[in-house]
């Protein structure tokens, strides 16, 4: 199959270390967020939100029209921001200024952007969940098409049946032409009201339904990201592609505990607790519909298609099949082909013959939404080249080869990268600290929601404890190094003492949210010296199995959500990724929902996506020794910084 054409690769984050400027060219659109509705907008680079929510419909108060003189206009921008405008500054407090309150005409939007419209109050939260990918250029042949059909009078004069006469004017191609129960009950009607010229809803040989002529052009597809913490859900135009609208969700399973481990327990100790966590994974994405429905002005039965990609077990959840095999060796699920069913049959509110495309798997824990990552990653089209793509989370997920052989593993990071088990750390959500950078002023952070810190999330923690290693404010072997009052570092004074071992002070008291003062603790470190350790453990022993080294690694694909915010330099310097070229290192962006659109926009990346799940290899790390030999090597720090 021929490698499709990337549409455009991602803007990097910027570095913590100061970095050397990308040379790549930015791309003439970016994203705005506008919460509380969760509507994501494509806006031209260096528009105003002003002019971005007024081509939206979105209400904003204002009387100068735009011009910055009434200070109305306000928004709230959690996403990191730099000065205000003199306007702003004028027209604004100075507490709203440091909520990060501004004027929406007098603010342009140069990148991604999150903001709040209406209640500017600090205590609603806002949770950071990455939503967007990049899709390449695809030839377009979606799971689910539409025809113009118009039956000639002629053949109703000799008995032909309704579905026959549809057949013969839809030509050979379609000669096998089936339809459901629901679709020949209520097509007499449907003819009739159309005065048999109207739109038929094909898929493959299926006649699904019967429409007035004009709703041809009304195709529309959802993709669903299943994440253990979080929901995701697209509505995308089957027509040109693109992407319409975007929602998430915080998991309403997360109640039953926060990893997959604890939801397969769960379900094992527990009458009826599969059944439980079904029904609120179906309630959360019929919510998600809803919302992303009322963006366009849809209604249900507009959609009839929909594809959903995540791990093994959240698939497995959905579909209402039980996960219990999962959970001990050999981690045994149920299926791992791609399913095909009606939306109806799991409880999703669409189209009563909308049809739901599941992605396939390979293992427990190898899931759709991984065979997703390799999808949008275009790694098995490669013949030369050797990529290693990761999926950074409580189950890392690895990949690493090419379109003659692709190994992946899963392996157990635990959850440190996502904030867990961290004495002040929190999902992405306001008030967590996700990136940090040093310079000769010391260190600065950068919070979402743009307020004083509360904790620290995955990509800010994993940021904080390279720019310490970078500074020698802590060893290779992970100890916290007690402060030096006499340098005159400003960064190693923030070490303080804790029953005998060392902490390092984030924000004290006055610096902090709540007042109380937020630390990087001992053993925060170990446990991110223990995920860090399982996932270079993985990447070295897929690296053994190809015979390979890190100079013979082409480039390097960073997925999901820590992968989006995490900077690659800090990654090397802790030696969670091996150290290459920045320059070969590719952020993908939500690469799960990628590969999915990519199937619902294409039924070849669907058979595509079936073979794959056969080709690659799993590796089964539980059952090496040298997997583990190489745990225990990779749980140091690399002694070197990187310049």
């Amino acid at each position: 199959m021929k490698k499709p054409r990337e549409a455009h690769k991602p803007k990097k984050r910027k570095s913590s270390f100061k970095a050397p400027p990308s040379k790549k060219t930015k791309a003439k659109y970016v994203r705005l967020n506008v919460l509380p509705d969760d509507l994501w907008l494509k806006v031209r680079r260096g528009s105003t939100v002003w002019e971005a929510l007024q081509r939206a419909d979105v209400e904003l108060e204002g009387d100068c029209g735009g011009m910055g003189k009434c200070g109305k206009c306000k928004v709230q921008v959690l996403s990191s921001i730099g000065a205000p405008s003199p306007e702003a500054k004028a027209l604004l407090d100075q507490e709203e200024l440091r909520r990060g309150v501004r004027l929406a005409c007098r603010t342009r939007i140069n990148k991604d952007l999150v903001i709040r419209v209406g209640e500017t109050d600090p205590a609603m939260e806002y949770v950071q969940i990455l939503k967007t990918g990049y899709l390449p250029l695809l030839e377009l042949d979606p799971l689910v098409d539409k025809r113009i059909v118009q039956l000639p009078p002629h053949l109703s004069y000799d008995g032909t049946s309704d579905l026959d006469r549809i057949k013969k004017v839809l030509g050979g191609e379609y000669r096998e032409l089936v339809a459901s129960f629901h679709c020949l009950r209520n097509l007499p009607g449907m003819l009739k009201a159309t005065e048999c010229h109207g739109a038929a809803v094909l898929h493959r040989n299926r006649l699904l339904a019967w429409q007035n002529w004009d709703q041809v052009g009304r195709r529309y597809g959802l993709v669903f990201d299943l994440g253990t913490s979080t929901l995701v859900g697209k509505l995308i135009s089957l027509l040109d592609g693109r992407e319409l609208a975007a929602i998430s969700l915080v998991n309403s399973q997360a109640k039953y505990g926060s990893d997959v481990i604890s939801r397969l327990q769960y379900v094992e100790d527990h009458a009826g607790g599969l059944q439980r966590l079904h029904k609120l994974m179906v309630r959360d994405l019929n919510r998600i519909i809803r919302r992303l429905l009322e963006v366009e002005g849809l209604e249900p039965d507009d959609i009839f298609i929909a594809v959903a990609a995540g791990n093994t077990t959240m698939q497995h959840l959905l579909v209402g099949l039980d996960p219990s095999g999962i959970a001990r060796a050999p981690f045994a699920p149920v299926v791992t082909d791609g399913l095909v069913i009606k939306g109806a049959e799991t409880g999703l509110l669409l189209h009563p013959e909308a049809l739901l495309y599941v992605m396939p798997c390979k293992s427990g824990y190898i899931g759709g939404d991984m065979v997703g990552v390799i999808l949008a990653s275009g790694v098995a089209d490669q013949r030369d080249r050797v990529i290693l793509g990761l999926d950074l989370g409580t189950n890392g997920e690895i990949f690493l080869g090419n379109g003659k052989r692709l190994l992946t593993c899963s392996a157990a990071a635990g959850p440190a990268l996502e904030g867990a088990r961290i004495a002040h750390g929190m999902i992405a959500r306001a008030g967590a600290i996700e990136g940090v950078r040093i310079d000769e002023d010391g260190l600065h952070y950068q919070i979402i929601g743009n307020i004083k810190p509360k904790g620290i999330c995955g990509s800010g923690l994993v940021d904080l404890t390279a720019v310490l290693l970078h500074a020698g404010a802590i060893d290779s072997e992970g100890l916290i190094l007690p402060s030096d009052n006499h340098s005159g570092d400003s960064v190693r004074m923030r070490a303080v003492e804790n029953q005998g071992v060392w902490d390092f002070l984030i924000a004290s008291p006055e610096e902090s949210y709540d007042r109380r003062p937020v630390r990087l603790t001992q053993k925060d470190i170990r446990e991110l010296q223990l995920a860090k350790g399982a996932i270079a453990a993985g990447i070295q022993t897929l690296m053994d199995e190809l015979s390979i080294g890190v100079t013979d690694i082409d480039e390097i694909h960073l997925a999901g959500a820590l992968g989006n915010y995490v900077h690659p330099y800090s990654a090397m310097r802790l030696g969670l990724i091996p150290r290459v070229d920045p320059e070969r290192i590719r952020s993908l962006g939500n690469a799960a929902s990628t590969g999915a659109s990519m199937v619902l926009l294409s039924r070849s990346h669907w058979e595509w996506a079936n073979r794959v799940s056969r080709f690659i290899e799993h590796v089964e790390l539980s059952s090496r020794r040298d997997f583990n030999d190489y745990f225990v090597e990779q749980l140091n720090f690399p002694a070197e910084n990187l310049w």
